[in-house]
């Protein structure tokens, strides 16, 4: 679909494959991430593009903001 991409975001150990809205926020990607996962509501995420771990997304702002692709790899951490 021309309005969604399929992600794959992963953690240090395992990856999941969805599809979210290019409007879709990263805070709500990392929302329902943590819920797939089952991380501590405690824990403090980020979410950043594999090929470039050390640029974090802003959670403000949506996946269309940094052009994320079909297929994509998103990693997913605690910091």
């Amino acid at each position: 679909m021309v309005n969604q991409v399929l992600v794959h975001v992963k953690t240090s150990k395992e990856t999941w494959e969805t599809t979210f809205q290019k409007s879709t926020r990263i805070k709500d990607i990392i929302l329902g991430s943590r819920i797939h996962f089952r991380l501590p509501k405690e824990a403090k995420l980020i979410l950043c593009r594999e090929g470039s771990p050390h640029t974090d997304f802003d959670p403000d702002r949506a996946l269309v903001n940094y052009n994320v692709l079909d297929g994509e790899v998103l990693i997913l951490r605690e910091i």
